[in-house]
């Protein structure tokens, strides 16, 4: 199997030290992007990046998360499943208020609900294997609805075709959290167990990380 780490908007690879120092025995790239270049060059960029391989399991956290889910409803059979943490399927409304402001940001007009990422992806079905974790601490003074201190827990329970965990720690907190990170590794058994189009040949991908400026490690 091959993990595929995508952080949330503006963070690092390094958002996934904690998980990934707790889970071996796979083949592992860290996907990298700028959330104002775009969600669907990134979208184009990420799928080049993983040209040629199967078996394919996702680890994304927040707008991460909505990039995972447009990847495997394009790879189809050759994604195994995915876990996402704290991924606002339902969109941000905060993000249609703060873009009145950032009228020429990207990212904040595509991620709120009637943005085209947000909205395609509700036309899209979950994967077989496909868990959002919410997570319930945490509160940001600027989001009305009950929140995690960045994404409202209504956003992060939006949909109704993938299992839904509930943990006590914030937006931040979470890709540091014990029972996040038993539930990723409950999502990797279960996945192991689907069957994909693989190739048996393939034991770890070169990946060109200038190709639309992703950066792959």
């Amino acid at each position: 199997m091959h993990i595929v780490y995508i952080h949330g908007n503006r963070a690092t690879a390094h958002s996934f030290n904690f998980i990934r120092s707790h889970t071996s025995g796979h083949d592992e790239i860290v996907l990298e992007y700028d959330s104002e270049a775009g969600f669907y060059n990134n979208h184009e960029g990420m799928l080049r990046c993983l040209d040629g391989m199967d078996d394919i399991f996702f680890i994304a956290h927040s707008l991460g998360g909505i990039h995972a889910f447009h990847l495997a409803h394009h790879l189809g059979e050759r994604c195994a499943g995915g876990i996402t943490l704290a991924t606002p399927y339902g969109g941000s409304a905060a993000a249609s208020v703060v873009a009145c402001f950032l009228p020429f940001s990207r990212v904040l007009t595509e991620i709120r609900p009637a943005g085209r990422p947000i909205v395609e992806a509700g036309k899209m079905g979950a994967p077989g294997v496909w868990t959002n974790i919410v997570t319930l601490a945490g509160a940001s003074p600027f989001v009305l609805e009950p929140n995690d201190g960045v994404v409202t827990l209504a956003s992060m329970r939006y949909r109704q075709d993938m299992r839904l965990v509930e943990i006590d720690c914030n937006h931040f907190e979470v890709v540091q959290n014990e029972q996040a990170l038993e539930e990723v590794h409950r999502s990797i058994v279960e996945a192991s167990h689907v069957t994909v189009v693989a190739d048996p040949v393939l034991a770890r991908v070169s990946l060109n990380p200038a190709q639309a400026g992703m950066h792959v490690l």
